[in-house]
């Protein structure tokens, strides 16, 4: 699981935040090897970029299956807190660097490959609006376009991803799990907006 020194100064700086813990059987032995390098990273960020109108940032990639744009995210370096890997991410995925940061929750993924647990870690990062046009800076980020998203939007992501078919199975099935946990997020914020 993640640091638990590193999550006591989370909490320090941003309050309580949800974890959940989400486990990830049976995986394809091609999805295992990518889980065993993508586990060489101590974890990610997964960037939510408020655009305005309760919308967020989602990229897609030319390697993606066709219609799949997803929440920005990067690895953290080993060494790396999780803050300044977000600072970093932001900048090199959209060209932004915010003045303010702030930990929405953490999903803590756990993958079973071959009997062997692999532990990694994703911190959801919300930056303060964001409303220019995104512009990536490091561009072996492969980036191939912008769109934004409201929260029906989000869960609609969210299914998309967990619903690809062949090879991109397991790994959208991973990448659905913060865009339904931001949706469920989202939806709440709102009714809980709506009752005051």
């Amino acid at each position: 699981m993640a640091n638990h020194k590193e999550i006591e100064k989370l909490i320090k700086r941003f309050g309580n935040f949800e974890r959940r813990t989400l486990e990830y059987k049976d995986l394809s032995p091609g999805f295992g090897e990518w889980i065993k390098k993508l586990t060489r990273r101590r974890g990610e960020i997964v960037l939510v970029v408020p655009r305005g109108e309760g919308r967020v940032l989602l990229h897609t990639k030319p390697h993606y299956p066709e219609e799949v744009y997803r929440l920005p995210t990067g690895g953290i370096h080993r060494g790396e807190n999780v803050i300044d890997a977000a600072k970093r991410e932001v900048y090199e995925e959209i060209g932004f660097k915010p003045k303010a940061l702030y930990l929405l929750g953490l999903l803590e993924n756990v993958f079973w490959v071959d009997d062997e647990q692999y532990v990694y870690p994703s911190f959801i990062i919300q930056t303060q609006e964001f409303t220019r046009k995104p512009k990536p800076t490091d561009l072996d980020e492969l980036i191939s376009g912008f769109r934004d998203a409201d929260q029906p939007e989000l869960r609609a992501v969210a299914l998309h991803l967990a619903s690809l078919p062949g090879i991109w199975r397991e790994w959208g099935r991973f990448r659905a799990a913060p865009h339904l946990w931001l949706a469920e997020r989202m939806e709440w914020e709102k009714l809980r907006a709506a009752n005051f």
